[in-house]
């Protein structure tokens, strides 16, 4: 995970540097998104927030691979692991419905607020490290592996039917991802035709009906 450090003892040129390194991420990050990697300039990215071309490579040395590696990098840093952290945190102890709620909520907050970086993940793959690839499906991977621990409590406690615990928690989580993708490409005309919290409603009373001893 990249270090983050305390800002508590930092002077005012240090947060001034902090201030213009998020400034050239979150201008990359809106450029990349709407252009592509490729079609975009570094000059480009200074210019949308009226900076000196010459500045970027002073918080950014290698240029604009720099960045979007940043870019990708914090958002499995910061988002996923707080998924993670999140889920680790949840209880066995709630009523299965509110688990699920729970879980998509954490997951939507997350990762489906953060639309930019979503795109540039579907537009750039060619562009995108195979080692970040196999980070990012680690994550993945480890978010599957919390939630069958935790719905394999509720098996076990015969409050829900025992079928492949990994197809039961793939099914759920398949079904959070095609509304970040409805919603990605098609927002307000998405094939769901509502909004996130009536549509994670949806989905968890399905599981919770489908589940059902």
């Amino acid at each position: 995970m990249t270090a983050k450090k305390s800002t508590a003892n930092l002077t005012s040129r240090d947060l001034q540097a902090i201030e213009r390194r998020k400034q050239l991420l979150d201008s990359a990050k809106e450029l990349f998104a709407l252009r592509g990697y490729h079609a975009t300039t570094t000059r480009e990215i200074t210019k949308h927030i009226g900076m000196a071309d010459g500045l970027i490579y002073h918080y950014f040395p290698d240029g604009k691979k720099q960045i979007l590696d940043t870019i990708l990098q914090d958002f499995l840093d910061d988002r996923y692991k707080l998924v993670e952290s999140d889920i680790a945190s949840l209880q066995e102890t709630l009523p299965i419905q509110e688990l699920l709620l729970s879980l998509g909520s954490i997951f939507l907050n997350y990762i489906g607020n953060d639309k930019r970086v979503m795109l540039i993940l579907l537009k750039e793959k060619s562009v995108i490290s195979e080692e970040y690839t196999k980070s990012f499906n680690k994550h993945v991977r480890l978010i599957i592996e919390q939630t069958m621990k935790l719905i394999q409590v509720y098996v076990e406690r015969r409050e829900i039917r025992s079928f492949d615990i990994f197809m039961m928690v793939n099914q759920f989580w398949s079904a959070i991802y095609a509304y970040i993708l409805q919603d990605l490409f098609f927002e307000e005309n998405n094939l769901y035709q509502c909004d996130r919290q009536d549509y994670l409603q949806q989905i968890v009373e399905h599981t919770r009906l489908t589940w059902k001893m």
